[in-house]
């Protein structure tokens, strides 16, 4: 199943807006990226799009317990005196884990932003599977890390913690890192080729190459989904989803690694069994037919070339009745005598007709019970018969 991951870009969308992407056939590997208008995209089985950090903003938050239907009311309700926008303009989005006391990670972004990105793809025919974050909260027990993107005239910094991201421009990292707790402090620091040397110059610390493409990747298999509440992809979008999803757990997971290695053993005994059983019938298939033509040898030595036994043996046999006189199922006589056994006695044909093999009989009115009888005793014995007015045609080892 082929993944296309595509960066979103701050701007509205248009045709000729170049989207940066990635392509993996399994997740894990890149199998092509680069940047490419809407209508030269890759094709894939499934398409997500990745919003930038610069477009979100993160919150931790307490929920009441309440149903879904007021899941986003309640929300709203305890973001209202956190973000600058009115909650009804953002979509929020909340993350797939919550502590036991109900506090739960929020992202937020903008509504009609995220609805037009949304659209523009599904106008084009390509459809959104998913929508997540290039950078995602981590884990509680994951460490902090700094990201540094873009070019030297632009470069970002992003700080990703567990519970939040901060997305600056690289020249505030000195204010920010000097409020920034210990752990932060230690943070790892990653930065694409293109902006290392200046993060390393600014922060003052080595910095870990990545790759956009390697980070697009990778920023695909978050379990986060930013497409919630009204904005909720549609069914088949979610199918797409959950089928994706399916497929990476059976095709990489550890849980999953006894299970395809069974397949597979079964997939190869099956193999192998069919291999011998077609073996088999191929060997008794050709034993078969070396009877035959040892039979056809030992029957009639004159045939010294065997090209098909039963045709050539039937030939043989018609041969030899042929010299010897005796009647065959094709002659007039037994023909004659199978017709004669249907009829009342008395009665008699006004004409007969016969060619090698078919006899045609005159005169011969027959009822429909008659001729049912008829039919179904000769077609046991081979022949063919039919009613054509006051003529019956008999024709011997086909029906006619």
């Amino acid at each position: 199943m082929t993944i296309l991951s595509v960066a979103l870009p701050l701007q509205s969308l248009t045709l000729s807006t170049e989207l940066g992407y990635v392509l993996s056939g399994d997740g894990r590997s890149i199998a092509a990226h680069g940047s490419a208008v809407l209508s030269l995209l890759p094709r894939a089985d499934t398409l997500i799009l990745l919003v930038p950090a610069q477009a979100l903003s993160w919150h931790v938050v307490k929920l009441p317990p309440v149903s879904a239907a007021r899941l986003r009311a309640a929300l709203e309700g305890a973001l209202e005196d956190r973000l600058l926008d009115e909650p009804q303009q953002l979509a929020l989005a909340i993350g797939p884990e919550r502590a036991s006391e109900g506090r739960a990670c929020v992202a937020a972004c903008d509504k009609h932003w995220l609805r037009a990105a949304l659209q523009f793809f599904e106008a084009g025919g390509r459809p959104a599977s998913r929508v997540l974050a290039e950078f995602a909260p981590s884990g509680v027990d994951e460490p902090a890390r700094m990201v540094v993107t873009g070019t030297a005239q632009g470069a970002w910094l992003t700080l990703v913690q567990s519970g939040t991201v901060v997305c600056v421009p690289l020249t505030c990292a000195a204010a920010l890192l000097g409020q920034a707790d210990a752990d932060l402090a230690a943070a790892v620091l990653i930065a694409e080729p293109a902006v290392a040397e200046l993060a390393e110059q600014i922060l003052g610390r080595p910095a870990l190459m990545q790759l956009r493409a390697q980070r697009l990747l990778a920023s695909s298999q978050s379990d986060w989904e930013l497409a919630q509440f009204d904005l909720a992809i549609s069914s088949g979008g979610r199918m797409a989803r959950r089928g994706a999803k399916l497929w990476r757990q059976l095709a990489y997971a550890a849980a999953w690694r006894p299970m395809r290695w069974g397949l597979l053993l079964l997939l190869l005994a099956n193999l192998v069994g069919l291999n011998a059983w077609a073996w088999r019938q191929e060997a008794a298939l050709q034993a078969r037919r070396g009877e035959i033509r040892q039979l056809l040898s030992r029957t009639f030595p004159r045939v010294k070339t065997i090209i098909d036994a039963p045709v050539q043996m039937e030939r043989e046999l018609a041969l030899l009745r042929q010299a010897s006189g005796a009647l065959t199922d094709r002659d007039l006589e037994p023909m004659l005598a199978l017709i004669g056994s249907a009829v009342a006695p008395g009665t008699g044909p006004t004409a007969i007709e016969y060619a090698v093999g078919e006899t045609v009989v005159k005169g011969l009115a027959l009822s429909a019970q008659q001729m049912a009888s008829l039919s179904a005793r000769l077609s046991v014995l081979g022949y063919g018969v039919r009613a054509d007015g006051e003529r019956l045609v008999l024709r011997a080892g086909l029906a006619p």
